[in-house]
């Protein structure tokens, strides 16, 4: 196949179509896989050449479809594929044996699974990581003793300070998503951390993005969804973040005196959070909702037990009555503010919203509304259960439909990992592959908008990206990439096919036939089969 017979056909999975962005792509194999190539394997070169280009080709005239095939162990793959990062050496083979009812019963019970030592003794050695959102302030945070630096430099320091434990957050996010048994859970947390996204660098809500993880979501990422939102609503990182620390009622003599009411955490937790962009709130409902969360405050009051950071300032809270969705909320305090969140997390918008997001993440990209419907059924029948929600995905006919095997194109952070796992990697110092991921586009913690990155596919179908991966590939398979145990180690092509099996198509195993050792692993590694899932 020539340079210029190459002809890049990218899948709109939301809409099932192709696109024909032929003029950037025709020149990718030139621009960057053939120096790629000769930087990282001169003496393979002549027989690796024509394999990596073929299977490069191969992403710019094959469709996702074309894998899609179901062949006798598809359904196996193609569950291990989606309910985790990506399959380790004899995984695929150990579900088979064990059945694929009891893997998804085992993930869906995190609990239940024992994690590798390997993996806490990592962990360990992370030191911010053991610390909650009031002592990583007392540590990290900026100094309020006389003497101290100005502000402006305080602030800087406060910055670098932060940056050293979001470093060590990231670190354990891949370190668990790479080792841990308990893939599921890993990838619900993933989900709720950009659904609950706090934004890029914001004060003191970028020190907590760690402790928000482990306080916020961990607990509650596969239990009721109002405990997530209730958790998520009252956690530091959250009102700083979203800046309803500053939203207040000045009160004098017990009557209101001036307002200072900011809508903006009020606005994300319904468009964003629970509702959706085309739910039935009003502006009236923003407006409510803002008043009702007045008074949430960081810190603690004098003489309280420890409450984690947030206090509730009733001096500085709208005590009137308020109505929310057509719910009357008589002023309570504190207890608006929980009535609120639960009218929110039981409303049928929340369950479609919530519902449909998780198809996205899990299925495709435009999910049958037929299955949402029956999903945010059992949301609402539940309590908001996402146990239960999760497992009825996870069994009805449309995951195992073969029109969505293989239509998923990876994010980068799914690419590292299951990268990272295909080739049996370790996780002792995930540094660099922290700084892969930023340079992929997908550094964590740091997602701008309230929405996150995105759970979709085709966002992350992007031309420039493409060679970013395959350089990566490259780097990892050539023992470029330290700290994951791969530096010194020969590589084998035919014992990474064997961990990916049928997730490799004929195409894919045809580029390397005739190639072996580490030019073979880096094509399979840079396939289109091996980036979608």
């Amino acid at each position: 196949m020539g340079y210029h017979s190459v002809r890049f056909c990218a899948s709109t999975l939301a809409h099932g179509r192709r696109i024909d962005i032929w003029p950037l792509a025709a020149h990718i194999p030139q621009m960057a896989v053939l120096p790629y190539l000769r930087r990282r394997f001169p003496r393979q070169i002549a027989g690796g050449m024509v394999a990596l280009l073929a299977v490069v080709a191969c992403f710019f005239s094959v469709s996702p479809a074309g894998a899609g095939e179901p062949v006798v162990d598809d359904k196996t793959a193609h569950v291990v594929s989606r309910l985790t990062f990506g399959p380790t050496p004899g995984e695929l083979a150990r579900v088979a044996a064990m059945g694929i009812p009891q893997f998804i019963e085992s993930q869906l019970d995190p609990d239940s699974l024992e994690e590798p030592q390997e993996l806490t003794d990592i962990l360990a050695g992370f030191p911010s990581e053991s610390m909650d959102t009031i002592r990583l302030f007392r540590e990290y945070g900026p100094p309020s003793a006389p003497g101290q630096p100005p502000a402006a430099e305080a602030l800087r320091r406060t910055f670098d300070r932060a940056d050293a434990v979001v470093l060590d957050a990231t670190k354990a996010r891949l370190a668990r998503a790479i080792l841990s048994n308990r893939q599921l859970y890993e990838l619900m947390v993933d989900f709720w951390s950009e659904h609950f996204n706090l934004g890029g660098k914001r004060g003191l809500a970028y020190l907590w993005a760690g402790s928000f993880e482990r306080e916020a979501i961990r607990p509650h990422a596969m239990g009721k969804f109002f405990d997530l939102l209730a958790a998520t609503a009252m956690h530091p990182a959250m009102l700083i973040a979203r800046e309803n620390w500053k939203n207040v009622v000045l009160r004098e003599g017990g009557a209101p005196a001036r307002e200072q009411l900011d809508t903006t955490y009020a606005t994300i937790l319904l468009t964003n959070q629970t509702l959706g962009a085309g739910g039935p709130q009003k502006a009236a409902d923003t407006q409510a909702l803002a008043r009702i969360l007045t008074g949430w405050r960081v810190g603690a009051a004098r003489g309280e037990a420890d409450t984690g950071g947030f206090y509730f300032d009733v001096d500085l809270h709208d005590p009137s009555d308020k109505v929310l969705l057509g719910h009357p909320i008589k002023g309570s305090g504190l207890a608006e503010g929980a009535e609120a969140l639960r009218i929110l997390a039981g409303h049928p918008a929340t369950s479609r919203t919530i519902c449909r997001k998780l198809c996205i993440y899990f299925l495709c990209d435009d999910p049958p509304a037929s299955l949402v419907s029956r999903l945010a059924e059992v949301f609402n029948v539940t309590g908001g259960d996402i146990r239960e929600v999760l497992r009825t995905l996870f069994t009805c006919n449309e995951f195992y439909d073969a029109k969505y095997r293989g239509g998923r194109f990876k994010s980068p952070l799914r690419q590292v990992v299951s990268s990272v796992r295909a080739l049996g990697g370790k996780a002792a110092d995930t540094t660099a592959l922290a700084g892969i991921l930023a340079g992929l586009g997908q550094p964590l913690y740091a997602a701008e908008g309230p929405e996150g990155y995105a759970g979709a596919s085709a966002p992350w179908l992007k031309p420039d990206g493409l060679v970013n991966r395959v350089a990566f590939a490259g780097d990892l398979v050539a023992g470029r990439i330290v700290g994951l145990g791969l530096t010194g180690n020969p590589i084998s092509q035919a014992s990474l096919a064997e961990t990916l099996g049928p997730l490799l198509s004929p195409d894919a195993r045809q580029a390397v036939a005739h190639v072996s050792g580490e030019v073979g692993a880096a094509v399979l590694l840079a396939s289109p089969d091996f980036m979608r899932y």
